[in-house]
């Protein structure tokens, strides 16, 4: 709850402050209380999915694809009635936490038991708390992340730039693709309660490594841009299952492992599309692009097997 209200309070801070230091100050805080609320919210569905054995990682993390598309929708009305950057800020600060206040209170929580306290003294701990998140969950976050954090960062210009379309399809692309995720998020849980993890994880490498590379060789900006859609559609569930797995791997460390794959997923999802486009400037967006994807569905392929 501490986090969420001071991410909250401080959104509207960007629109009074004055100054590039000032600016930068606000946008630390609210980084910080992002990323502990982020490993909050996803310890408590770990926790919740550990005691009741029903999967939920995957729509909460659909929920987070909800808010951005709440979010964009609400620019285009906060700037379709004239409000000001401050008066909009401070309206979603406003719905933010009076959320917050209702919601937090009821949120289910699971106290320790001895058993929990137990995992501290078993060898599957131990070897976690010494080498950390194991290499495969890594490979597998970092592989799906990179892929949502290529297509969100260089999919538009690839389909303006690149092959020549106009710059509506571009946005409608990104749009399109941020919708698929969230209906494959949503259902990633229904999907997995259905299908084992790596049955998942090969289907979604295969899928993905087929449609982008037709969509380059067709040349054509609407085939890539329904390629990009369809990606959206199978993508969803790869964080949430490396989230799952990295709790897994030490039970009674789920916090510290949540925050493990969270920092090495969102490194590669802020990180990769700048080194794609220093890489894209030698030998080109459209083949960048292509073999962007390729590696990563060679990663989430490699990292199906369940290290547990």
């Amino acid at each position: 709850m501490v986090t969420a209200l001071s991410f909250s309070v401080s959104l509207p801070l960007i629109g009074v402050v004055d100054g590039m230091w000032q600016l930068t100050g606000v946008l630390m805080l609210l980084g910080a209380a992002s990323g502990v609320l982020d490993i909050a919210m996803n310890t408590a569905a770990i926790t919740y999915q550990q005691h009741t054995g029903h999967r939920v990682v995957s729509r909460l993390h659909g929920g987070y694809s909800l808010g951005v598309l709440a979010g964009a929708l609400g620019g285009v009305a906060a700037t379709h009635i004239g409000a000001t950057v401050t008066e909009h800020f401070l309206a979603v600060a406003v719905l933010l936490v009076t959320l917050t206040l209702v919601c937090a209170p009821t949120l289910w929580s699971q106290p320790r038991t001895p058993t929990e306290r137990e995992a501290h003294d078993t060898p599957v701990f131990v070897r976690n708390r010494r080498f950390g998140l194991p290499v495969t969950i890594a490979v597998l976050a970092v592989s799906g992340l990179l892929i949502e954090g290529l297509i969100t960062d260089w999919s538009a210009l690839l389909i303006t730039r690149d092959l020549g379309a106009p710059a509506s399809l571009g946005a409608n692309t990104l749009a399109l693709f941020s919708l698929a995720m969230f209906v494959s998020r949503s259902a990633g849980d229904t999907v997995l309660n259905r299908f084992t993890e790596r049955t998942v994880l090969t289907t979604i490498a295969v899928v993905v490594i087929c449609l982008v590379p037709l969509g380059s060789v067709a040349s054509h900006p609407v085939a890539m841009a329904v390629a990009i859609g369809l990606v959206g559609l199978v993508l969803g569930p790869v964080f949430p299952i490396a989230v799952s797995r990295a709790s897994r791997s030490a039970p009674g460390r789920a916090a510290a492992m949540t925050a493990q794959v969270s920092a090495v997923g969102y490194f590669a999802y802020l990180g990769g599309p700048p080194v794609i486009g220093f890489v894209a400037d030698g030998i080109g967006l459209p083949l960048t692009f292509a073999a962007t994807v390729a590696l990563s569905c060679a990663g989430i392929a490699l990292a199906r097997r369940n290290p547990d």
